[in-house]
């Protein structure tokens, strides 16, 4: 008995689709698509002890790191669809100084293809502070990125408002952490 009372149903359906009006299809649009697909890729994360900031007793102005072998820049598909990239830092702080920050990208006879700097503010009270900066690269900065082989990090202390100086005792840390989002533009 159920299959009488579809039946009707399904005629109604064959005839609807028969008759229905179908616009032109335009298959030459696939040609057409255009995908722009954003990739978001932690970049890096790293922790410094205030005693770092002291050797020997004396406290030291810069501390540097480098990141070598970014391997991201050497594939072909990125290198040809790669249209705008945004690297967001976060630093946390809970030395009571202000730390300047310098990112500089090197090619691979080491020579700068980019560079920025941003400030972390201190924490008088020993919590961790927030400071984020963002770059972005396009047009002749982002094929400069391109370029780049090696990352190099450089924590510069700011001197004490208050006299004080960091040693081997201080405690606290700044941490930095990134991310990349990565914009792309495939043409298919």
């Amino acid at each position: 008995m159920q299959r009488r009372t579809y039946f009707p149903l399904f005629i109604l359906v064959i005839i609807s689709l028969a008759t229905s009006c179908v616009k032109d299809v335009d298959f030459d649009q696939a040609e057409d698509v255009v995908l722009t697909p954003v990739i978001t890729s932690s970049a890096l994360f790293t922790e410094v002890e205030a005693s770092r900031f002291s050797e020997n007793g004396m406290e030291l102005e810069t501390v540097r790191d480098s990141i070598a072998n970014i391997e991201i820049f050497t594939d072909q598909f990125v290198i040809d669809n790669l249209v705008k990239v945004e690297l967001v830092f976060e630093v946390s702080n809970s030395i009571n100084r202000t730390f300047g920050l310098q990112i500089e990208f090197l090619n691979e006879a080491d020579e700068l293809q980019n560079e920025f700097s941003f400030d972390a503010l201190p924490s008088p009270s020993g919590n961790d502070v927030l400071t984020e900066f963002t770059a972005v690269f396009e047009d002749e900065s982002l094929e400069a990125l391109k370029t780049s082989q090696k990352m190099v990090i450089t924590l510069s202390l700011y001197p004490s408002t208050d006299g004080t100086f960091l040693n081997e005792n201080s405690t606290g840390k700044i941490g930095l952490k990134s991310k990349g989002l990565f914009y792309f533009n495939i043409s298919l």
